[in-house]
């Protein structure tokens, strides 16, 4: 099952064009467009030249792990509470918020200037107010249901939802609260939207990108701001390679970093996301497995049987794996590695389960 991602944001940000640039879809894109009720989708492949460097030297085709990319129609300024958007954004495993950084004179900006900061700020409220109306509402019923009956379960429910009712109406984000162990259980079926990591994306311009790429920010608590042009990337990435770097000097975008070769490390990166790699008899896979993940737990992602009858792990780096031209070299060299049920899955290894039925 494949990742999904939904791209969402106010009117005129460039929804549609990131999701072109990231999905090599040619959707159309019009300045004027307000369609509300509709919303584009593509799975891609997640590219890995690992994979393809192990599908070489096997000769088996490689098997990419995917992402679903989402694109959601407009959502006007204070609508989101109200909007059809809500399960978009829910089914997602994480969000793409696109803020505008360009100036357009024939795309005003329904607040009147731009201000990209302000428009993150704002969705962020947004999403924590849909937030705040799920749990005020889930404690209404949960207080109706505890004056009918005890139930131990309803009571801890109750006094975790009324912690995240008093964190976001603080105005915080449910991904920088600290669950208990076993809490995140205890409120997964409500799907909050400001748990979902997010990535905020600033759609700047030659002029403004410049000013703009000091607002770029690193991962920290399960959110991350990249600045990139999709206009101009989307004109540079119909030219040769070689004339990239001309146009891109004359844009002053020397250090420009292309928001399709950076955004699947990116959301890896902020979903605390590897992969990790299985050879079998018609084809070389990619598995994407979260850090920490034991060697039982990878074994469960491909088949059942193969976890429940687990009995050793052979791993591999892939780097040591291409070097040696195959398992019996790794074995003759003692780089193969048989580790067990509890050993932590690392990004980039090759690992062949031995089990029994």
């Amino acid at each position: 099952m494949s990742m999904i991602f939904t791209i969402f944001g106010y009117p005129k940000t460039g929804k549609t064009l990131l999701f072109n640039l990231l999905t090599d879809k040619q959707e159309d894109i019009s300045k004027f467009s307000t369609t509300a009720n509709k919303y584009h989708t593509a799975i891609i492949d997640v590219p890995d030249h690992r994979l393809k460097k192990l599908g070489e030297l096997v000769k088996l085709p490689p098997v990419y792990a995917q992402i679903n990319y989402l694109d959601t129609g407009p959502i006007s300024f204070g609508e989101v509470k109200n909007s059809t958007f809500i399960d978009l954004l829910r089914r997602a495993d994480g969000l793409v918020h696109i803020a505008r950084g360009f100036e357009d004179p024939e795309m005003i900006h329904p607040l009147g200037s731009i201000d990209p900061m302000r428009d993150i700020q704002n969705m962020e409220e947004e999403l924590l107010l849909v937030d705040f109306i799920t749990v005020e509402k889930r404690l209404e019923k949960l207080e109706i249901d505890l004056k009918k009956m005890k139930s131990r379960e309803l009571e801890e429910e109750f006094e975790l939802l009324n912690r995240l009712k008093d964190f976001l109406e603080a105005g915080n984000p449910l991904r920088q609260f600290v669950l208990k162990p076993g809490e995140d259980q205890m409120i997964r079926g409500f799907k909050f939207l400001t748990i979902k990591p997010l990535i905020n994306v600033i759609n700047a311009d030659e002029n403004s990108y410049a000013s703009l790429l000091p607002f770029h920010k690193e991962p920290e608590n399960n959110t991350v701001t990249i600045v990139f042009c999709a206009k101009i990337e989307r004109e540079l990435l119909e030219l040769p390679e070689a004339e990239r770097l001309v146009f891109q000097k004359e844009f002053g975008l020397d250090q420009y970093g292309y928001i399709k070769e950076s955004f699947v490390k990116t959301s890896y990166h902020l979903m605390n996301l590897i992969s990790f790699f299985t050879i079998g008899k018609a084809e070389t896979k990619a598995w994407t497995i979260s850090q920490n993940t034991s060697a039982y737990e990878a074994a469960g992602k491909i088949h059942s049987d193969i976890q429940q009858g687990f009995v050793k792990a052979e791993v591999i780096r892939v780097e040591d794996f291409l070097e040696t031209g195959g398992f019996i070299q790794a074995r003759e060299k003692g780089i193969l590695r048989l580790e067990g049920k509890e050993y932590l899955i690392n990004d980039g290894e090759i690992v062949h389960f031995r089990f029994g039925k």
